[in-house]
């Protein structure tokens, strides 16, 4: 028989965190119950775009443990016993966001965490400023962000401004959404020359040129 969990988590905030779990789940028992394991795959939804997210920490509360992820956001749990256990996603919100699973001598795989962010900047707040005829580029500089002597220059002729988060930064994926959005805009209304002068710490600006060669 096939079956279907579904929990989801609130926050302060509007981002909810769903915890899935494909049909068919496989659960696997375990003749230790002292090696059980979590483990699964890890994603943001960030507009209409799904992604594997770069900073998010993924822990469980009650042992302290962090887990390890690859690039496309799998990843697993090891050597854990039956219980109840809080398994939190960080790093989208001031608090964090969790929810309870449950082991019952049975490891449990192929669980499918799907954290939905309302981002404060993404692709389609990007589309608006480009409308507005306000387009930005944005930075994180840290506590001391950097300026350039010339970069006004830049601003007056592509007819945009660079803007620096300083040190409390939305998500890096919401970051990377709004400036490729306004990437393609650059290129498409001025070519290339944007490029040789743009300023190259631009969240996502490295990885766009490449792409975009």
């Amino acid at each position: 028989m096939k079956h279907e969990h579904k929990i989801l988590t609130h926050s302060s905030r509007t981002i909810c965190l769903f915890v899935l779990t494909l049909l068919g789940l496989n659960l696997n028992a375990q003749n230790n119950e002292n090696s059980l394991r979590i483990s699964g795959n890890l994603k943001l939804l960030v507009g209409l775009e799904l992604i594997s997210p770069k900073e998010a920490t993924l822990v469980i509360k009650q042992t302290h443990t962090i887990a390890q992820y690859d690039s496309l956001g799998n990843f697993c749990f090891d050597n854990l016993k039956s219980g109840n256990y809080n398994l939190n996603v960080i790093g989208f919100t001031n608090q964090p966001l969790d929810t309870l699973i449950k082991l019952e001598n049975k490891s449990i795989e192929n669980l499918n965490l799907l954290v939905i962010a309302d981002c404060e900047i993404n692709k389609e707040i990007a589309e608006r400023d480009i409308q507005n005829d306000k387009p930005r580029l944005l930075l994180v500089g840290g506590i001391a962000p950097i300026v350039y002597q010339d970069q006004n220059k830049f601003e007056k002729k592509y007819n945009i401004q660079y803007f620096d988060f300083g040190d409390v930064t939305p998500a890096h994926e919401c970051i990377v959404q709004y400036n490729e959005r306004v990437f393609k805009y650059l290129d498409k209304k001025y070519g290339k020359s944007w490029k040789k002068e743009v300023r190259t710490d631009v969240i996502g600006f490295k990885k766009y040129k490449k792409t975009k060669r």
